[in-house]
């Protein structure tokens, strides 16, 4: 039964305490150490600031209008949780009270982490040492991606348990549910030199995170957890999620807020790529290869029983033991082999074994045959 990798992703869940607006003059004061704040917009910019340096208590004097603090206070605070990706999804609670003070409110926000200060600075090192290794000097955007995807889908397992929310549990053990996952992406990304975003949404089976990168001046929706098999498999990795268009995406995954379009066919880019940048023939031709793009040219292609019995009888020809070819008519396949083996003239086997994985979303398949030779005699 397959494993949801969906349902059990946490978003930042927030906690908000009951607002304590006290009357003036009643021998409360601010904190010696707090910090000022003229408008909301510089109240925004406080809360960021002290999230992104991981501070636990925050407190600030505003001289604002109070009423419409006490409207707003929540949106500015989701504001300043959303100024960083990556800090957005490592706060687990905050908690908040105001009071008043001769005409000035006294904001303390009190925030709770799922990471803490030396946790996040272990993965930036972590990531900083994986990256040394990993990105070559002169290495473009398709290939850093690519080299960072593969890693974190090589290095990962799902969390089947589903305690282990954030990069830094992903790097110590090894494990990590969907958010654990975007967030190290992100942070590989960006460190990189990929502009990246963590995308907040769902799908058929619940809320789920994943990442958008920008590969060659054009974005695209990356899902590192959804292209790690479960159960894992050592030296497995998928590409069915890598670099999708909004298009593409939407047919499992979909998101409410507001995100930089991604609209153009990866295809597209790497095409021109490719023709801009000769000297990396050698990288397109593999990356094709691994996302698949060879079996949909004509020459990996098969259609009908007589298109398998002519590959059958060149393969057993040519003393190949098999062969690999994208067939149309996935729904058909299995007769349609055993049709073609039936036919195969003089073709020199006697019997034939076939692997069958779904290709695509048009019903094709990838099939690949290997041949039982004839016994010597």
């Amino acid at each position: 039964m397959p494993v949801n990798r969906s349902t059990i992703c946490r978003i930042t869940i927030c906690l908000v305490a009951s607002l304590s607006l006290l009357p003036g003059g009643v021998g409360l004061r601010p904190a010696a150490a707090a910090a000022a704040a003229a408008d909301l917009s510089e109240l925004e910019t406080a809360f960021a600031a002290a999230m992104l340096e991981r501070r636990e208590f925050v407190q600030i004097d505003y001289a604002g209008d109070g009423g419409e603090l006490s409207g707003r206070i929540k949106d500015v605070i989701m504001r300043a949780l959303k100024r960083d990706d990556y800090t957005s999804y490592i706060v687990d609670s905050y908690y908040y009270s105001i009071r008043t003070l001769s005409g000035r409110s006294h904001i303390r926000l009190t925030l709770n982490y799922r990471e803490t200060p030396e946790q996040t600075a272990e993965v930036d090192r972590q990531v900083r040492d994986v990256l040394d290794r990993l990105i070559a000097p002169g290495m473009n955007d398709h290939q850093r991606v690519k080299a960072i995807h593969d890693w974190i889908v090589l290095r990962l397992a799902y969390d089947v348990g589903l305690n282990r929310y954030t990069a830094y549990e992903a790097l110590r053990t090894g494990k990590a549910v969907c958010q654990g996952y975007a967030l190290l992406a992100y942070r590989m990304l960006t460190a990189a030199g990929l502009p990246a975003r963590i995308v907040e949404g769902a799908v058929p089976e619940g809320d789920h995170a994943w990442n958008l990168v920008r590969v060659a001046g054009r974005w695209y929706h990356l899902d590192v957890t959804w292209d790690d098999p479960v159960p894992d498999r050592s030296g497995a990795v998928s590409y069915r999620y890598y670099l999708k268009t909004d298009e593409e995406m939407r047919k499992d995954h979909a998101w409410t807020r507001e995100y930089p379009r991604a609209d153009t066919p990866y295809p597209a880019t790497v095409a021109a790529a490719k023709t801009a940048d000769p000297e990396r023939a050698g990288f397109y031709e593999s990356l094709e290869a691994a996302l698949g793009w060879k079996w949909l040219r004509p020459e990996h292609t098969a259609a009908t029983a007589d298109d398998l019995r002519r590959r059958m009888e060149d393969a057993a020809a040519s003393g190949a033991d098999g062969f690999k070819v994208r067939y149309l008519r996935g729904d058909a396949v299995r007769n349609d082999l055993r049709k073609a083996a039936a036919e195969a003239k003089a073709a020199g086997f006697r019997a034939f074994e076939a692997s069958i994985v779904p290709f695509g979303e048009d019903g094709a398949v990838l099939v690949e045959v290997s041949l039982v030779r004839q016994p010597r005699s």
